[in-house]
């Protein structure tokens, strides 16, 4: 069974709606995923509504429901460029998460005019099964890392470094090592970066990080932020509103420069990010890293040294941790996310879970996750 399959994120650092294409063969956990082509288109001046939204500004039922259609609208736009005139078989959507904090969470997208305008089924509200049987809807993509990165010799950790960091602990071996799957979410990541960048630095975002690279890393606000981001790693908890960490930066953009404030965040997250992985299983033999973050060469840096230092001695020659960008695995890192909803997508048509107890805390069985709108 071949499917062409498109999956869609917009993260919670709303920079902007990510659309991949991937061709998946078989079926369940089985399948396997090939990348096609991705696109990404900037939210501008759309991205602000969502963020005061996000943000729990007012607004009125009116206002929330144009902007949930227009949001499914722009999905449309989006898709159909992507698809360059051909068709789809299935479609899988975030949408964008304007609040969370379990039980409630809610990814605005009204997906009736989206599936209209691909003619495609549509699958979406990934977190809602997991949610209402106990979970915490969050991580949702360590199934979907398992068919793109998993079934290998080595041991494996995911990084997807979006708004929030989260993990994905890929045991060495295939589809009979999922019960031994982790995850979890780590700390605030480009949460804390671009919220530095518009408060310090005056944009609204460090590009490439070249604002950190040219500042020094603060002793005392290193251990500081890093206190904090430990205590979110160890809260066995998702990650969402209420957890960007605004206050702890607003409250320091007056004591220091915007560079040496932003080389001290990346500094702590890289740490803290090194740290869960290892945490999490000592066997890590590669981290793949995904995700935005990837872009700020500063925060890529503060991991590779602080999972350097972590890293258990290897047991063989040549066995040592490897940091690397999932690019090298075929899956670019800019669009991890997009192609792990399409997975997911496939596999909640498949009814297969997408959610494991032991990472999301849902009871077991774990439900069938996704709400369908069929052309």
């Amino acid at each position: 069974m071949r499917r062409r399959v498109i999956g869609c994120m917009s993260g919670t650092s709303l920079d902007g709606l990510d659309a991949a294409l991937v061709e998946i063969e078989g079926r369940g956990l089985s399948m396997t995923a090939t990348f096609v082509r991705a696109m990404s288109r900037s939210l501008g001046e759309f991205g602000a509504e969502l963020r005061a939204i996000a943000e729990q500004s007012l607004a009125t039922a009116a206002q929330i429901a144009d902007v949930s259609r227009r949001f499914g609208l722009l999905h449309a736009e989006l898709i159909a460029e992507l698809l360059q005139g051909g068709t789809a078989d299935l479609v899988c959507v975030h949408g964008q998460t304007v609040y969370h904090h379990p039980p409630l969470s809610w990814q605005l997208v009204n997906a009736t005019p989206l599936a209209l305008a691909v003619n495609a089924p549509v699958v979406f509200d990934l977190r809602a099964a997991d949610l209402a049987s106990g979970g915490q809807g969050a991580p949702m993509t360590p199934l979907a890392d398992a068919v793109l990165f998993g079934g290998t010799p080595e041991a494996r950790c995911v990084v997807n470094l979006g708004g929030f960091c989260n993990i994905t602990v890929l045991p060495a071996g295939g589809v009979n090592q999922i019960e031994h799957i982790e995850g979890q979410d780590v700390c605030a990541c480009n949460h804390a970066l671009d919220e530095i960048a518009r408060a310090a630095l005056g944009t609204s975002i460090d590009v490439g990080g070249r604002a950190a690279l040219a500042g020094s890393a603060d002793a005392t606000l290193v251990n500081g932020l890093t206190d904090l981001l430990t205590r979110q790693a160890g809260g066995g908890r998702s990650l969402g509103t209420g957890d960007e960490i605004k206050p702890w930066i607003l409250g320091r953009v007056r004591s220091i420069s915007g560079p040496d404030l932003a080389a001290s965040a990346c500094a702590a997250i890289g740490l803290v990010i090194a740290a869960a992985a290892f945490r999490a299983s000592s066997g890590v033999q590669r981290l793949i890293l995904a995700g935005g973050g990837v872009k700020n060469a500063a925060l890529v840096s503060a991991i590779t040294v602080s999972a350097r230092r972590l890293a258990v001695q290897p047991r063989r020659p040549g066995s040592e941790t490897v940091v690397c960008l999932s690019d090298a695995m075929g899956v670019p890192a800019a669009y991890r996310e997009a192609i792990a909803m399409a997975v997911l997508g496939a596999l909640c048509q498949d009814r297969v879970p997408i959610t494991l107890p032991r990472v999301t805390g849902v009871r077991a069985p774990a439900p069938i996750a996704g709400v369908w709108v069929l052309p």
